[in-house]
């Protein structure tokens, strides 16, 4: 680790460590961490009301409640494909595997296009807008990363 001085006193302060990191990891990660919010949401969050035919306000329960188990199979779709991207991401951080990034960026763009069909036809778009966002920023930051490392023709 390299020691830089700073302007205001003499004492160092760590520099960036290098090779540590790879572009877009931190977005990436917070992509799999949304991922898994939408599926704890789609089992605790009540967003479905129910009809109870009586006058009043009528209470709400978890789309697990409403619909069972089977609606953790297309909950769960967010978390496999920021799973897949990170994964992509992670595997071509060196340049090395040109596919790669074309796997990113189809998977991050597909999933935000669901999600934001998603958003008017189906009750849990909303919540997968951000990992859509995310997943696109970091394949975005991966692909300039990659730009400034290989050499011009």
């Amino acid at each position: 680790m390299e020691a830089r001085r700073s302007s205001w006193y003499e004492q160092p302060f760590p520099g960036p460590a290098s090779g540590r990191r790879w572009p877009g990891e931190a977005l990436a990660l917070w992509a799999v961490a949304s991922g898994v919010a939408v599926l704890v949401l789609a089992a605790v969050l009540p967003v479905e009301t129910v009809d109870t035919g009586r006058p009043g306000v009528q209470p709400r329960h978890s789309l697990l409640q409403v619909h069972g188990a089977a609606v953790l199979l297309p909950s769960a779709v967010p978390l496999l494909v920021a799973l897949l991207v990170t994964g992509a991401l992670y595997a071509g951080r060196h340049g090395g595997r040109r596919w790669t990034l074309a796997v990113a960026w189809t998977l991050s763009v597909a999933l935000l296009a669901a999600a934001l069909a998603g958003f008017v036809t189906f009750l849990i778009g909303i919540y997968v807008v951000p990992t859509g966002v995310l997943l696109t920023a970091a394949t975005c930051m991966a692909q300039s990363a990659r730009g400034k490392q290989e050499p011009a023709r």
